[in-house]
């Protein structure tokens, strides 16, 4: 999943843990962390083991430990093996051209991120209930703890976090150009190359056709995700 897709599953389907600011940023650190420092993961029994000695501290980690379960449940219902399945086969469809792009990794990163476009187009006040709460977190204490969890210096995560809250870059998923950005930002970062050209112009015109297809998705990606997390973590969740 997605940041905003996260937000959902972590306020809708778990109990939020306050301060709801550090539960959020929780929510979304172990996508951004990799931003700061390309090989550093937030793994569950690491964040499970450290003892917790604030509120803040406790919330930061409720968040995390709800997208890393979130995460692992998502990605084993049948609902997203079909939503990717589809997307997978536009992609195919349009028929790139002199580009370097692994289909499995594009159509797996875009039919979640057209997941957070359709939540946002769907309900556009999503956007400001996910960014208020991050923002108005403490960074230095989510850096602070995060670097005690993972046991690394990480002098890149105060910017990204910040960069983040200031951006709000996930706005433009409203918009299909906005979603195809993204993606091709995102292909950079991994190595692979961007849309360009036309290439962008029929990326567009395949966001537009996921976009349109993911809202019939959307109540079993949730259900079964929802259920999925529960069957990992038991009938009271992961801190109810």
């Amino acid at each position: 999943m997605n940041f905003l897709a996260h937000y959902v599953v972590a306020t809708r389907f778990l109990t939020p843990v306050e301060p709801l600011s550090a539960y959020v940023v929780g929510t979304a650190l172990p996508d951004l962390l990799p931003l700061a420092e390309r090989r550093v993961r937030l793994r569950p029994a690491r964040v499970a083991s450290v003892e917790i000695q604030t509120e803040f501290e406790a919330a930061l980690a409720a968040g995390i430990s709800a997208h890393l379960a979130t995460d692992a449940a998502f990605h084993k219902t049948a609902a997203f093996a079909l939503a990717e399945a589809e997307v997978s086969t536009l992609l195919a469809e349009a028929a790139f051209e002199g580009i370097r792009v692994r289909r499995f990794f594009v159509a797996h990163v875009l039919t979640e991120i057209v997941l957070d476009a359709a939540l946002l187009r769907a309900g556009p006040a999503l956007a400001g209930r996910f960014y208020g709460p991050f923002a108005a977190a403490d960074f230095d204490l989510a850096v602070q703890w995060t670097e005690a969890v993972t046991g690394r210096a990480l002098p890149h995560l105060p910017y990204v976090l910040a960069r983040f809250a200031e951006t709000q870059y996930l706005r433009h998923y409203a918009q299909d150009d906005g979603v195809a950005t993204g993606l091709s930002n995102l292909c950079r970062r991994a190595g692979q190359d961007m849309f360009e050209g036309e290439n962008f112009s029929r990326l567009v015109a395949v966001v537009a056709q996921a976009a349109e297809q993911m809202p019939k998705f959307v109540p079993a990606l949730f259900s079964e995700t929802a259920a999925g997390i529960t069957t990992l973590h038991g009938e009271h969740g992961l801190y109810l």
